[in-house]
């Protein structure tokens, strides 16, 4: 599923109700759907050399990356600037990306993720993996909580593209409709090894490929890797990453044996999540508070943008994978 944004839907604040459900519906069968025309030229002009100064900053030391050793050489994470001029409401706070997050995840949903995926020339192909497992891992405990089976997600990706994504430069290879395998549902594991019968029954595989300033939606359960991007040029794809208001930890993850208190905590306080290290704590994307005005405008669609603002130095090239995406701070 394909559409272009309209002047009339940017006019709007909202992608028209019929083509919402369209991609809605393809979200739910496909796995994913693409819209053009999201992101201004202006925003992608400003952005895509800053992302490339960084690669450079990271490649400078010639050693691979964390993500890298436990993904595949060349697919780095990078840590997108989060101070003005560099945090833009068209990316950020934008209404009609937003109006998709409403539509899929519904009111209350959380932004979760606000990073780069950049793979650079010479790159090597990732295991196939999901981003993702399933909220509800048994058509029981899903029934339990009033969910189908297999359940929806409760997880949307949003991929950016700054400059035309192809298949020279590496586009994600994805298996449609994957993520629609129940059997994955109580895996430990989101690596697809030595499967050649799952993907015989959902393949052949295709290519995510996204016009410049485009925005494909998807399922993160979708079962798709990093392959080699045979260009000279590293490809640039940003990543918003939005949470169903069900999702009650910090990674958008739905955890199902909370304690009272901590549920108490959380529902009262919607910074609040459960963190990896245990209890709750400040689940909040980091930005610099010269940022403020990219999310000055309201939500026309019930979405936490989950942000907040530090008047410290906000260090975006360290633990970009890590919680808040930066850390605040000079590295010392």
């Amino acid at each position: 599923m394909h559409y272009i944004a309209t002047r009339a839907d940017h006019e709007a604040g909202t992608l028209p109700k019929e083509i919402l459900a369209e991609i809605h519906e393809a979200i739910l069968t496909t796995g994913y759907a693409l819209v053009s025309n999201l992101v201004s030229e202006e925003t992608r002009e400003l952005l895509l050399p800053t992302i490339l100064e960084d690669v450079d900053i990271v490649r400078a030391d010639g050693e691979l990356t964390p993500h890298e050793q436990h993904t595949g050489v060349g697919h780095l994470q990078l840590g997108l600037r989060r101070y003005a001029p560099y945090v833009r409401a068209d990316l950020a706070a934008n209404p009609l990306i937003e109006s998709v997050v409403e539509e899929v995840l519904g009111d209350g949903a959380w932004l979760g993720f606000y990073n780069g995926n950049v793979n650079c020339p010479g790159s090597t192909s990732q295991p196939l993996h999901f981003d993702r497992p399933y909220s509800w891992r048994t058509p029981e405990e899903a029934e339990a909580h009033g969910q189908s089976w297999p359940p929806p997600t409760t997880t949307l990706s949003c991929s950016v593209a700054l400059a035309e994504i192809t298949e020279e430069t590496g586009a994600t290879e994805i298996y449609p409709g994957s993520q629609r395998e129940t059997e994955v549902a109580t895996w430990t594991s989101n690596r697809l090894k030595d499967r050649p019968d799952l993907l015989a029954a959902w393949g052949p595989p295709g290519r995510m490929e996204i016009p410049a300033g485009a925005v494909c939606f998807r399922d993160p359960r979708m079962w798709h890797r990093g392959v080699p991007n045979h260009s000279d040029k590293p490809r640039a794809m940003l990543g918003l990453t939005y949470h169903s208001a069900l999702a009650n930890h910090w990674r958008g993850r739905l955890v199902h044996d909370i304690s009272a208190e901590d549920s108490e905590q959380i529902i009262s306080n919607p910074a609040l999540k459960l963190l990896d290290e245990g209890g709750v704590g400040d689940g909040r994307l980091v930005f610099h508070a010269s940022a403020r005005l990219a999310f000055a405008t309201d939500s026309l669609h019930g979405v936490n943008r989950n942000v907040k603002f530090v008047d410290e130095e906000v260090n975006h090239l360290v633990d970009a994978h890590s919680r808040g995406g930066a850390r605040v701070g000079i590295e010392e």
